[in-house]
């Protein structure tokens, strides 16, 4: 029997869409990517409508004819569909440090939008940072000491999540992340997984810009850099 045709639907940035997209392509799974721009928010309505879907949002994915809707809930169902649920953890412990690493990194992003949100706090960058990023930055580093992924030598779930929020910190702030080695550790054997290089490797990686609903400020300060320098 034929697989079922997937296909991810998200607006033409980064966002919350990337870690999906690096996923995607970590499990090996063939899928077409539907973006839609901002420019013509008339084309996601009309597809909104269509997706028979109690609450249609951006993200979805489509497997054949199911439709699955919020980041996490597809990150969910892929490692399912994927026959890959070793990377919700393969030990009791490694979930329970991984759903505590997930609700640390929404912080982080939270934090980060905050910044990202208001662009009159952009002069006080190096404030803001300093009295909310550095830190969280901080404890994680002390957290991830030794380790290859961010919850042992496991590649995990929660790394997808965790390497799209802590390359934009690194990205903004170079300098100041150089203090974090273990962290740097963490996003670099991330970053090589050979299904993740690749990847990164394309055009339509590089060439996607970060953020929606911000200046053109905010993405030029904020714009990831995929090699990791």
């Amino acid at each position: 029997m034929a697989e079922p045709s997937i296909t991810f639907g998200y607006w033409g940035i980064q966002g919350i869409g990337e870690p999906i997209i690096r996923l995607l392509k970590y499990l090996g799974l063939n899928f077409e990517l539907k973006t839609y721009l901002h420019s013509n928010r008339a084309e996601w309505e009309a597809d909104k409508a269509t997706l028979n879907f109690p609450f249609p949002n951006l993200p979805y994915l489509k497997v054949g004819d199911k439709v699955v809707c919020e980041s996490e809930a597809i990150a969910y169902f892929l490692v399912f569909h994927a026959k890959r649920e070793d990377l919700f953890g393969t030990t009791n412990e490694e979930r329970i440090q991984a759903t505590m690493v997930k609700g640390f990194t929404t912080d982080l992003l939270m934090d980060l939008a905050g910044l990202l949100w208001n662009p009159a706090k952009y002069p006080e960058q190096a404030k803001y940072f300093e009295e909310k990023l550095y830190p969280r930055l901080t404890k994680l580093n002390a957290y991830a000491a030794g380790k290859k992924h961010i919850v042992g030598d496991n590649l995990n779930l929660v790394d997808f999540p965790l390497f799209q929020v802590l390359t934009m910190i690194r990205r903004a702030d170079p300098a100041g992340f150089a203090n974090y080695p273990n962290l740097i550790n963490i996003l670099d054997n991330f970053n090589n997984i050979p299904q993740i290089k690749a990847y990164h490797e394309t055009d339509e990686a590089k060439n996607k810009p970060c953020l929606l609903y911000t200046s053109d400020a905010a993405d030029d300060l904020l714009c990831v850099d995929l090699g990791g320098r």
